[in-house]
């Protein structure tokens, strides 16, 4: 009887809702397509609820008058797309299923839901989502005792999934300046700066400047009030560059700091410069700084030299034809050579005669020296040396004998000088014995008997591994485990215990005088869980990469629950960064990406000269996708103006080391060439710098073409 009232509370409560009540309608082209898919029924609920309740949310949504609503479909419609099981469970759809519902009927929005009674109380469920982003908007419940009560709560729920989103706050940001009057921007956002603008709350860079003062770029957050900061500039600095001839020559800033070096900073003001070097006539010269950097060429002039008196050596070799040489100076020698005073050595040398080495000083006159040479003394040949025979007898008779510290290699009745030698007798399983020998003035038989060696006890080493497939290692000595045990003697033994999917153990066993068994268990290794990861780029070409993950990605590639950066990029589009955080489920992430916006030729371009070798008539320009934000639009302020142009080398190297004084980053170019000019693509080589605040050092165009810039043409 309760389940027929309320069939005809369901049927009558249907028929109410469908009269239309007046609602001002949205402009078409303002609102969402969307349809309600038929409601799943669980509980004592006859079957038809679900149909009911779905058209009576279709005639609540229609009185807001924020959709455009279409024909309501069949829960069987959703079944063919959906997991049956899931459907007939929960009756709620997930957002997949949800996307696929608007490609097919295309609606931009789905509401699905169900109804349930328990025990006396009647639920029902609605969930609004996006068919575009597969993303749920909105979702509510009601709840009541009887129809009545759901008949009045219908509109509430509809007004529930169709709210429109509170707007977002705002706060006041106000900037000051010292000194008074700087320019302030916002680098970060599109909206001019102005004093108490209202933001919505993040992170912003604002960028303060002033002639004569040093830009200041600054992070500011903007949480949950008003804020008011203020920005202090300093002075600004400009290089001083002094290009002296010579160019090793020193130079210092008389009475200022800091210490010259070139380019050096410095704040407008005079200053006085002073270059020397030895040799040349120093220089003292004032320099005014005003708002530009200053470069100054001094040529210094060398210091006249006073020519020293000059004296002359003659040196009288004998024999008169002897070679005379000059050791310690860069002057030949010849008879009569004209030296200042000082200290010379002078070498005489002639074949059969020992060389002669004479110190001579010069002082303040000429100088004669005489030099005889000795005759050198013929050796005479010494009489043979007598040899005699060496023979070991060792005991046992396959002993090794060698003589130490000869290159003669022994053999029994070797034949030796008189002298002093050391035998060397070894025989695997003895003693090995050193011992000296004399030879004097005949032959020398000598036996030699080894000791013995006592043999080493060995024990049994037997290790039982759990599991028993576990692979077991020795460390430390030569000997190789095998199945059975492994004889070894007497010490200290470290055992490797390894197996994969657990954790390797080492345990340390000692043999005293017997057999040994050690039991070895080792802990299985705990695999982390893992989920898995699948991104949806557009456009669908664009390249994937993790970033702090060393897996390589692919669609659906596992990784444990963290949280990873995941970059995006593709040619002729601006690079992404998202950063996804793995908990418990797999996880599905849509990347869209923007299109990277390229320089269009400048009207000159019609009238452009034909270009000659090594020149290129440039059409397009692009930049690399990974170059965004404030750097991307200093690149394309100095790359821009080559649309339309032509260009060489050395134009683009002039562009390069600009854009490198700018923002810190080298540029490599590719020129590919085509029947209606040339597309020039710009591409990082390398940065020096990660923020705005840091330094660029100075770089000169031979040290900009060494650390990265080239031109590749195709």
């Amino acid at each position: 009887m309760n389940k027929i009232l309320l069939n005809i509370g369901l049927t009558w409560l249907a028929l109410l809702f469908w009269m239309p009540a007046p609602a001002e309608a949205s402009p078409p082209d303002q609102r969402m397509t969307a349809t309600v898919v038929e409601f799943s029924v669980r509980g004592d609920l006859n079957e038809q609820a679900g149909a009911i309740i779905a058209d009576l949310m279709m005639s609540a949504i229609a009185n807001t008058g924020r959709f455009t609503l279409k024909d309501r479909l069949p829960l069987s419609a959703a079944a063919k797309i959906a997991k049956t099981q899931e459907l007939g469970s929960t009756g709620l759809l997930d957002p997949k299923t949800a996307a696929e519902l608007g490609r097919r009927y295309d609606v931009d929005a789905v509401v699905t839901g169900g109804v349930y009674k328990l025990g006396d109380l009647i639920t029902v469920t609605a969930r609004l989502i996006d068919t575009k982003t597969a993303s749920l908007l909105r979702s509510g419940q009601i709840q009541g005792k009887d129809i009545d009560s759901i008949q009045i709560k219908i509109n509430e729920l509809a007004a529930m999934i169709t709210a429109p989103p509170e707007p977002p706050r705002t706060y006041a940001l106000t900037i000051r300046t010292n000194p008074d009057g700087a320019s302030v921007r916002l680098l970060n956002y599109p909206t001019p700066y102005q004093a108490g603008m209202r933001l919505p709350p993040g992170d912003y860079q604002i960028e303060a400047t002033q002639p004569g003062y040093t830009a200041h770029k600054e992070a500011v957050r903007i949480s949950d009030r008003d804020v008011t900061m203020t920005v202090t500039l300093d002075k600004a600095r400009y290089g001083l560059t002094v290009r002296p001839e010579p160019a090793d020559a020193q130079i210092r800033l008389l009475g200022s700091s800091p210490a010259y070096q070139p380019g050096v900073a410095l704040p407008p003001g005079d200053y006085e410069v002073e270059v020397t070097r030895d040799g040349y006539t120093p220089r003292k010269f004032p320099v005014r700084i005003v708002d530009s950097e200053v470069t100054v060429p001094v040529t210094l002039t060398p210091t006249p030299a006073s020519t020293p008196a000059q004296y002359r050596l003659t040196v009288q070799p004998d024999p008169p034809n002897a070679e005379v040489r000059l050791l310690n100076v860069k002057t030949a020698y010849q008879s009569g050579v004209q030296l200042a005073p000082g200290s010379y050595t002078v070498e005489i040398a002639q074949s059969g005669y020992e060389t002669q080495r004479v110190k001579v000083q010069i002082v303040s006159s000429d100088v004669t020296v005489p030099v005889a040479l000795a005759r050198t003394p013929v050796a005479a040949s010494p009489p043979p040396q007598a040899k005699y025979r060496l023979t070991v007898h060792p005991d046992p008779p396959t002993a090794q004998v060698r003589l130490r510290g000869v290159k003669t290699a022994y053999q029994p009745g070797v034949l030796l000088a008189p002298g002093n030698y050391t035998i060397e007798v070894s025989q695997s399983g003895y003693q090995s014995k050193r011992m000296p020998v004399r030879i004097a003035g005949n032959d020398l038989t000598i036996p030699v008997v080894l000791a013995k060696l006592p043999e080493l006890t060995q024990y049994r080493l037997f290790v039982q591994t759990d599991p028993a497939s576990a692979k077991i290692r020795l460390r430390g000595t030569k000997a190789t485990y095998r199945s059975g045990g492994v004889l070894l003697p007497p010490g200290n033994y470290t055992i490797e215990v390894s197996q994969p999917g657990y954790e390797s153990k080492q345990v340390t066993a000692r043999i005293v005088d017997g057999d040994l068994t050690v039991p070895v268990t080792l802990n299985q290794r705990i695999e982390p869980t893992q989920y898995r990861l699948t991104v949806r780029p557009d456009p669908a070409n664009a390249q994937v990469r993790l970033v702090n993950a060393p897996a390589t990605y692919r669609p659906g590639v596992t990784l444990p629950p963290g949280a990873y950066t995941v970059n995006v990029s593709a040619r002729g589009y601006q690079s992404q960064r998202v950063t996804v955080r793995i908990v418990d489920q797999d996880v599905t992430l849509p990347v869209e990406l923007d299109r990277t916006a390229s320089a269009a030729p400048t009207p000159s371009a019609s009238v452009s000269t034909p270009s000659r070798a090594g020149e290129w008539l440039i059409r397009n320009v692009q930049v690399d996708g990974y170059v965004t934000g404030l750097d991307h639009a200093e690149i394309m302020k100095v790359l821009g103006g080559y649309a339309g142009r032509n260009v060489n080398r050395q134009t683009l190297l002039d562009g390069a080391l600009r854009v490198y004084q700018a923002t810190g980053i080298t540029l490599s170019f590719t020129v590919r060439s085509n029947a209606g000019g040339a597309d020039l693509s710009a591409r990082v080589s390398r940065r020096v710098r990660r923020s705005y605040e840091s330094t660029i050092p100075i770089m000169t165009r031979s040290q900009l073409e060494s650390s990265g810039f080239g031109v590749s043409v195709e």
